[in-house]
């Protein structure tokens, strides 16, 4: 983790820091990215004729809590400037990456280095604060960065990380692609790895471009969701069909917004939670709508009763897979076999994957067969978390 950035805002061919990426200013998105590495002070670079309305464009907004300090060419250097072998992280505000290159590289490398490669020959640095000093009186007298206190810095690799320099002839759209592919859920499925991420991609980019925020997406897929139930009561083959294929558009819905929040930077605790609270109540209403359409259609009396079971272990898995997600690092650091098939658990939960078992079924006119499995399987399913998480002493924790 670094303690300080310095970052720049200018250069040949560098688009302007207020250009747009992702729903973002490249500046705004510099300054979050140094913030969520560790920075707790972000030295800015600006010129003089744009500093004011750079100011003005960061105004009133709360997640920008690290002190900012702008410094100006010909003007002042800042005041007791740090001076200690603490890490301080050098790039400019055109260069996109994610704060887990520097946590990843950092951890493997505690003294100076230096990222460069990808498109574009980008790079960044860390240098100890010893040198900021140095870098600071250099740009207040000339404008510019010295390359020679970033260049004899060990040089790595970025690796498989997402790293890359914007310029004026990029194709931004493709850039923005990429950058959303390195966005993806390590508990994703099969279903969202192949099908539910290509699509959502899709409409991320759309939504990047509107004023909803990820929040309201949710609460999009939630009423798509909701739709999709509906439809199962009315009992018929096409009913069942179009509510299955609604629930499918809910969960690609349900990918765009983790995806909305992750580009522009809007995670939350309560994004998260409102998130795993009405995915919750979609699969209860899903789960009785199927129920009610396996009744009308097929005639099996048993229908009702096994999709109010189903709707039943959802509503009782709810706090088990919401508790085993609180103390996932307790787990961690414990490493016990009930860790392991805990995580596993709650990762195959969390995969959106039935939705596409849903469809098929309904196609082939066989949701009874998801019915049975489901409500049988979903009742194993709560009963062993409950016991893996007792016995980890993980379900008081």
């Amino acid at each position: 983790m670094v303690h300080a950035a310095v970052i720049s805002t200018g250069g040949v061919d560098v688009p302007s820091p207020l250009t747009q990426f992702g729903g973002l200013s490249l500046l705004k998105r510099a300054l979050l990215t140094a913030q969520r590495a560790g920075a707790q002070v972000c030295y800015v670079l600006a010129h003089n004729e744009e500093a004011a309305t750079l100011q003005d464009s960061l105004a009133n907004d709360p997640r920008l809590t690290a002190d900012i300090v702008w410094v100006t060419p010909h003007g002042p250097l800042p005041a007791h400037l740090p001076s200690d072998s603490r890490p301080c992280l050098v790039f400019s505000c055109d260069t996109l990456f994610r704060p887990a290159l520097i946590q990843d590289v950092g951890r493997e490398h505690e003294d100076g280095w230096r990222v460069r490669g990808g498109p574009n020959h980008a790079s960044l640095a860390v240098a100890p604060l010893a040198q900021l000093s140095l870098l600071l009186t250099a740009w207040t007298r000339e404008g510019r960065l010295p390359a020679e206190q970033t260049e004899p810095l060990p040089a790595r690799p970025p690796g498989q990380h997402f790293l890359r320099r914007l310029t004026q002839q990029d194709d931004w759209g493709a850039v923005e692609h990429t950058f959303l592919l390195t966005l993806e859920n390590p508990r994703d499925g099969l279903v969202d790895a192949y099908l539910n991420r290509s699509c959502s991609r899709l409409l991320t980019r759309l939504f990047l471009r509107t004023p909803l925020t990820p929040n309201q997406i949710t609460v999009l897929s939630f009423l798509t969701g909701l739709l999709g139930a509906s439809c199962f009561l009315f009992g018929s083959y096409g009913g069942s069909v179009l509510g299955a294929l609604l629930l499918q558009f809910s969960t690609v819905l349900d990918c765009v917004d983790g995806e909305v929040a992750r580009v522009k930077m809007l995670e939350s605790p309560l994004g998260e939670w409102l998130d795993i609270t009405l995915d919750t109540v979609v699969h209860i209403a899903i789960f009785l709508g199927v129920g009610v359409a396996v009744w009308k259609q097929d005639g099996l009396a048993a229908a009702p009763l096994l999709g109010g079971l189903l709707a039943a272990a959802a509503f009782i898995s709810f706090p088990l897979v919401t508790r085993a997600e609180k103390t996932e690092d307790a787990g961690r650091a414990r490493g016990g076999w009930e860790d392991v098939w805990i995580d596993k658990m709650v990762a195959g939960l969390t995969s959106r994957d039935y939705s596409l078992l849903v469809l098929l079924c309904a196609l082939a006119d066989k949701l009874a067969w998801f019915l049975w499995a489901a409500a049988l399987g979903a009742q194993v399913f709560w009963v062993v978390l409950l016991s893996l998480l007792w016995k980890a002493g993980r379900l008081w924790r």
